[in-house]
């Protein structure tokens, strides 16, 4: 007797009635992910971040089923930025359900934690001091 069970090929869309979260049948989970989705681009415009210079902003988020998304964020500064954590944020472009944590790495420098904000709809990034290399902010965020 096994104790894994196998992926279903079908099951109703929702898993738990106690706790009734909206779910896709495993088969098509893994099919999306060996399908690949190419994400969306999109263009973060960030308030109170610092930068001397203009910097390259990119943006992308990939669906991961109907309430789950990952993005990534990269800051290119031409000279250096600067961030303020708990000020300087971007509006995500879809609708977040809950609070989350995002991550922001920089040139092998390290990461520091950053938050999503339901509420504001916005993703707080962590405080960068005059950075001069491409820093990535990348999270997981439940959305409705």
């Amino acid at each position: 007797m096994s104790l894994v069970t196998p992926p279903p090929i079908y099951q109703p869309l929702i898993e738990d009635r106690k706790n009734p979260v909206a779910t896709a049948p495993w088969i098509l989970f893994f099919n999306t992910l060996f399908v690949g989705d190419t994400g969306n681009v999109f263009t973060p415009v960030f308030t109170d971040l610092v930068s001397v210079g203009t910097p390259t902003l990119t943006g992308v988020y990939y669906k991961i089923g109907q309430n789950l998304c990952y993005y990534s964020v990269t800051i290119t500064p031409a000279t250096s930025v600067t961030s303020t954590a708990g000020t300087t944020y971007f509006n995500f472009p879809l609708t977040l359900k809950t609070n989350g944590a995002c991550l922001a790495v920089s040139g092998l420098l390290g990461s520091n934690a950053g938050m999503a904000d339901a509420a504001t709809n916005r993703i707080y990034i962590p405080g960068l001091a005059a950075v001069t290399v491409p820093s990535t902010i990348v999270g997981l965020a439940v959305i409705r």
